[in-house]
Protein backbone atom coordinates (compact mmCIF):
# COMPACT_ATOMS: atom_id res chain seq x y z
CA UNK A 1 0.00 0.00 0.00
CA UNK A 2 1.44 3.59 -0.82
CA UNK A 3 0.59 7.06 1.00
CA UNK A 4 1.39 9.80 -0.86
CA UNK A 5 2.56 12.85 1.20
CA UNK A 6 1.52 16.43 0.46
CA UNK A 7 4.75 17.10 -1.17
CA UNK A 8 3.42 13.84 -3.65
CA UNK A 9 6.48 11.67 -2.41
CA UNK A 10 5.46 7.89 -1.86
CA UNK A 11 5.45 6.26 1.27
CA UNK A 12 5.75 2.67 1.14
CA UNK A 13 4.01 0.52 4.08
CA UNK A 14 7.37 -0.35 5.04
CA UNK A 15 8.62 2.88 5.03
CA UNK A 16 9.59 4.17 8.80
CA UNK A 17 7.64 7.76 7.89
CA UNK A 18 4.49 5.26 7.24
CA UNK A 19 5.49 3.72 10.37
CA UNK A 20 5.53 6.86 12.95
CA UNK A 21 2.80 7.84 11.22
CA UNK A 22 0.35 5.10 11.74
CA UNK A 23 1.90 5.32 15.68
CA UNK A 24 1.03 8.92 15.71
CA UNK A 25 -2.47 8.57 14.15
CA UNK A 26 -2.86 5.79 16.54
CA UNK A 27 -1.95 7.85 19.75
CA UNK A 28 -4.40 10.69 18.34
CA UNK A 29 -7.01 8.14 18.18
CA UNK A 30 -6.19 6.66 21.68
CA UNK A 31 -6.48 10.25 23.15
CA UNK A 32 -9.48 10.65 21.72
CA UNK A 33 -10.65 7.52 23.29
CA UNK A 34 -9.12 8.10 26.73
CA UNK A 35 -10.87 11.61 26.62
CA UNK A 36 -14.53 10.30 26.11
CA UNK A 37 -14.11 7.66 28.95
CA UNK A 38 -12.69 10.19 31.08
CA UNK A 39 -16.51 12.10 30.70
CA UNK A 40 -18.03 8.55 32.35
CA UNK A 41 -15.04 7.88 34.76
CA UNK A 42 -16.80 6.30 37.79
CA UNK A 43 -13.96 6.89 40.97
CA UNK A 44 -11.58 9.64 41.70
CA UNK A 45 -8.95 7.07 41.23
CA UNK A 46 -9.75 6.06 37.41
CA UNK A 47 -10.67 9.99 37.05
CA UNK A 48 -6.67 10.71 37.68
CA UNK A 49 -5.65 7.16 35.71
CA UNK A 50 -7.31 8.44 32.80
CA UNK A 51 -6.47 12.30 33.27
CA UNK A 52 -2.35 10.71 33.36
CA UNK A 53 -3.60 8.38 30.28
CA UNK A 54 -4.67 11.61 28.35
CA UNK A 55 -1.83 13.05 29.16
CA UNK A 56 0.68 10.16 27.58
CA UNK A 57 -1.35 9.62 24.46
CA UNK A 58 -0.95 12.96 23.61
CA UNK A 59 2.55 13.41 25.02
CA UNK A 60 3.54 10.19 22.78
CA UNK A 61 1.46 11.88 19.76
CA UNK A 62 3.84 14.67 19.76
CA UNK A 63 6.82 12.78 20.33
CA UNK A 64 6.00 10.66 17.04
CA UNK A 65 5.43 13.95 15.37
CA UNK A 66 8.89 15.42 16.16
CA UNK A 67 10.56 11.92 15.58
CA UNK A 68 8.45 12.17 12.27
CA UNK A 69 10.12 15.69 11.64
CA UNK A 70 13.73 15.02 12.68
CA UNK A 71 13.52 12.41 10.17
CA UNK A 72 13.35 14.44 7.50
CA UNK A 73 8.96 13.80 6.90
CA UNK A 74 5.67 15.33 6.85
CA UNK A 75 2.80 14.27 9.15
CA UNK A 76 -0.08 12.33 6.99
CA UNK A 77 -3.31 11.27 7.99
CA UNK A 78 -3.16 7.26 7.63
CA UNK A 79 -6.21 4.86 7.70
CA UNK A 80 -6.99 3.69 11.15
CA UNK A 81 -6.85 -0.54 10.08
CA UNK A 82 -6.40 -1.74 13.36
CA UNK A 83 -8.96 0.30 14.98
CA UNK A 84 -11.81 0.37 12.87
CA UNK A 85 -11.74 -3.75 12.47
CA UNK A 86 -11.58 -3.57 16.11
CA UNK A 87 -14.71 -1.82 16.41
CA UNK A 88 -15.91 -3.59 13.58
CA UNK A 89 -15.27 -7.05 15.52
CA UNK A 90 -16.53 -5.50 19.15
CA UNK A 91 -19.14 -3.21 18.51
CA UNK A 92 -19.43 0.17 19.72
CA UNK A 93 -19.26 0.28 23.20
CA UNK A 94 -22.23 0.68 25.33
CA UNK A 95 -20.53 1.56 29.08
CA UNK A 96 -17.95 2.43 30.45
CA UNK A 97 -16.88 -1.46 30.78
CA UNK A 98 -17.06 -1.71 27.27
CA UNK A 99 -14.68 1.25 26.77
CA UNK A 100 -12.06 0.09 29.34
CA UNK A 101 -11.93 -3.79 28.12
CA UNK A 102 -11.24 -2.25 24.40
CA UNK A 103 -8.76 0.30 25.35
CA UNK A 104 -7.21 -2.82 27.01
CA UNK A 105 -7.13 -5.07 24.10
CA UNK A 106 -5.67 -2.11 21.56
CA UNK A 107 -3.12 -1.23 24.22
CA UNK A 108 -1.92 -4.77 24.59
CA UNK A 109 -1.76 -4.87 21.36
CA UNK A 110 0.09 -1.55 20.85
CA UNK A 111 2.67 -3.07 23.26
CA UNK A 112 3.14 -6.25 20.93
CA UNK A 113 3.75 -3.64 17.98
CA UNK A 114 6.06 -1.23 19.62
CA UNK A 115 7.76 -4.52 21.17
CA UNK A 116 8.26 -6.22 17.93
CA UNK A 117 9.13 -3.00 16.01
CA UNK A 118 12.00 -2.54 19.15
CA UNK A 119 13.64 -5.45 17.97
CA UNK A 120 14.14 -4.44 14.79
CA UNK A 121 18.09 -4.63 13.64
CA UNK A 122 17.24 -1.38 11.35
CA UNK A 123 15.90 0.89 13.33
CA UNK A 124 17.33 4.38 13.91
CA UNK A 125 18.77 5.72 17.36
CA UNK A 126 15.53 8.22 17.82
CA UNK A 127 12.86 5.62 17.07
CA UNK A 128 14.33 3.13 19.35
CA UNK A 129 14.81 6.11 22.07
CA UNK A 130 11.40 6.91 21.15
CA UNK A 131 9.79 3.35 21.14
CA UNK A 132 11.72 2.73 24.43
CA UNK A 133 10.27 5.77 26.28
CA UNK A 134 6.69 5.36 25.51
CA UNK A 135 6.91 1.67 26.04
CA UNK A 136 7.28 2.55 29.84
CA UNK A 137 3.71 4.46 29.88
CA UNK A 138 2.21 1.49 27.54
CA UNK A 139 3.01 -0.91 30.33
CA UNK A 140 1.34 1.08 32.54
CA UNK A 141 -1.29 1.97 30.36
CA UNK A 142 -2.37 -2.09 30.53
CA UNK A 143 -1.48 -2.33 34.07
CA UNK A 144 -3.89 0.14 35.67
CA UNK A 145 -6.72 -0.87 33.04
CA UNK A 146 -6.24 -4.36 33.67
CA UNK A 147 -6.48 -3.78 37.34
CA UNK A 148 -9.49 -1.75 36.72
CA UNK A 149 -11.23 -4.35 34.50
CA UNK A 150 -10.20 -7.53 37.52
CA UNK A 151 -11.73 -4.90 40.21
CA UNK A 152 -14.80 -5.21 38.35
CA UNK A 153 -14.81 -8.73 37.59
CA UNK A 154 -14.70 -9.11 40.99
CA UNK A 155 -17.89 -6.81 41.26
CA UNK A 156 -19.52 -8.83 38.71
CA UNK A 157 -18.21 -11.98 36.72
CA UNK A 158 -19.68 -10.57 33.45
CA UNK A 159 -16.99 -8.09 32.94
CA UNK A 160 -14.76 -11.42 32.07
CA UNK A 161 -16.84 -11.95 28.69
CA UNK A 162 -16.28 -8.43 28.05
CA UNK A 163 -12.65 -8.10 28.64
CA UNK A 164 -12.71 -12.17 26.51
CA UNK A 165 -14.69 -10.56 23.91
CA UNK A 166 -12.50 -7.25 23.22
CA UNK A 167 -9.34 -10.26 23.11
CA UNK A 168 -11.27 -11.81 20.18
CA UNK A 169 -12.38 -8.87 18.54
CA UNK A 170 -8.33 -7.73 18.68
CA UNK A 171 -6.77 -11.29 17.40
CA UNK A 172 -9.81 -10.92 14.87
CA UNK A 173 -8.64 -7.64 13.69
CA UNK A 174 -4.97 -8.59 13.63
CA UNK A 175 -6.06 -11.84 11.13
CA UNK A 176 -8.32 -9.87 9.12
CA UNK A 177 -4.96 -7.17 8.69
CA UNK A 178 -2.03 -10.31 8.08
CA UNK A 179 -4.58 -11.60 5.61
CA UNK A 180 -5.12 -8.79 3.73
CA UNK A 181 -1.25 -7.88 3.89
CA UNK A 182 -0.15 -11.50 2.61
CA UNK A 183 -3.06 -11.36 -0.06
CA UNK A 184 -2.40 -8.25 -1.57
CA UNK A 185 0.35 -5.93 -0.06
CA UNK A 186 0.23 -3.17 -2.59
CA UNK A 187 -3.33 -3.23 -2.14
CA UNK A 188 -5.16 -4.33 0.81
CA UNK A 189 -8.18 -2.40 2.33
CA UNK A 190 -10.74 -2.02 4.50
CA UNK A 191 -13.64 -3.08 4.21
CA UNK A 192 -12.73 -5.73 2.08
CA UNK A 193 -14.24 -4.77 -1.52
CA UNK A 194 -17.65 -6.93 -2.24
CA UNK A 195 -17.32 -8.90 -5.75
Amino acid sequence: MTMIAKDGAALETKDPLWILNEYRAAEVHGAGAIMRMARLADSTELSADLSRHLRDEATHAWLWTRAIKEMGGEIVEVEQAYQTRLATYFGIPRSLTEFLALTWASERRGVLQYTEHLGSPELTGLIQRTLRGILKDEHWHVRYINDELQRRVRADRSVQDIMDRALIADERAIGDMTAAETAAPESATWPPKKP
